[in-house]
């Protein structure tokens, strides 16, 4: 009995733990107001976006507002998620990294390594968090034609992808956060590669740009 009521007691607390756990996170520099959600149920990336990605794909909801009358210049480079419990680094994707051509590179990277998280205790690492004096590299853009040695089926759905348009990929084109100089609020997506099995309170988004720096730990209260 008392094994169960001391289960029922750490149920309880990590119930009321997750309740506390705001959707949206706010962060504001000198020049402009940022607020940040984080988006891993499939069937609201489904709805949002058109795809599951086979559950590879985190997206990141941004408002971003300038202040004071600032101009603000973004970057998919000035973004970085992180998993905090082995250091694994994605920066912002591009949409045709997770939906258009170059999907046909993410499936080998997704075969070779198991995604396309680089360890920072191997060669390659992309890095970047606040604070440590990197920056996220940029991926070299896949060729248009893959490598060898694909099986039959998956050779078959990627001639189809590339013969076809692809209203999942329009529809990323569509969502993503706009990039560019702006003196007015925005808003959209931004996506990352990220294993399924990272959980929640592992993920962590940075921002290190022009405007300044800051980090959100998904798993923490306000």
């Amino acid at each position: 009995m008392t094994a169960r009521i001391l289960w029922s007691v750490l149920l309880s607390a990590a119930a009321l733990t997750a309740a506390t756990l705001p959707e949206w996170y706010a962060r504001t520099l000198e020049d402009a107001a940022f607020e940040a959600r984080l988006v891993r149920d499939l069937t609201e990336i489904e709805r949002v976006a058109g795809d599951r990605f086979e559950g590879d794909v985190v997206m990141v909801e941004l408002k971003v507002r300038p202040l004071y009358g600032s101009r603000l210049e973004l970057r998919r480079d000035d973004f970085l998620l992180r998993a905090r419990h082995n250091n694994d680094t994605s920066p912002a994707q591009t949409p045709d990294r997770i939906a258009g051509s170059a999907v046909l590179e993410l499936g080998k990277e997704r075969s070779n390594s198991g995604g396309l998280f680089k360890d920072s205790t191997n060669s390659g690492v992309w890095g970047g968090a606040p604070g440590t004096g990197t920056r996220p590299r940029r991926i070299p853009g896949p060729p248009d034609v893959g490598g060898v040695g694909l099986g039959g089926e998956q050779r078959q759905t990627i001639d189809q992808r590339q013969g076809t348009e692809d209203p999942v990929l329009d529809r990323l084109h569509d969502i993503e956060l706009p990039l560019d100089t702006a003196d007015e609020p925005v808003s959209g997506y931004l996506f990352f590669e990220i294993p399924s099995k990272v959980k929640r309170k592992h993920l962590e988004l940075s921002y290190d740009g022009s405007l300044g720096e800051f980090l959100i730990e998904f798993k923490r209260p306000e």
